[in-house]
């Protein structure tokens, strides 16, 4: 699936399992670092999706 039609909790899900893998002792520091970049996007694929619903709800109590 693409990164950027995944939902808010396919994307944290994937965030949290970047994280575990990270944190795993036998990681080496080459599958560390894809592991940070991928959990980057993931991060910012949260944090974009966050910001829109957010913005909605502010526009949504304006109208209000």
């Amino acid at each position: 699936m693409s990164k950027n039609k995944m939902s808010f909790e396919e994307a944290l899900s994937r965030l949290k399992d970047c994280s575990e893998r990270i944190k795993a002792p036998e990681i080496s520091l080459e599958d560390s670092i894809r592991c940070y970049e991928e959990g980057m996007e993931y991060f910012e694929l949260c944090s974009r999706t966050l910001r829109e619903a957010q913005q909605k709800i502010e526009t949504f109590e304006i109208k209000e």
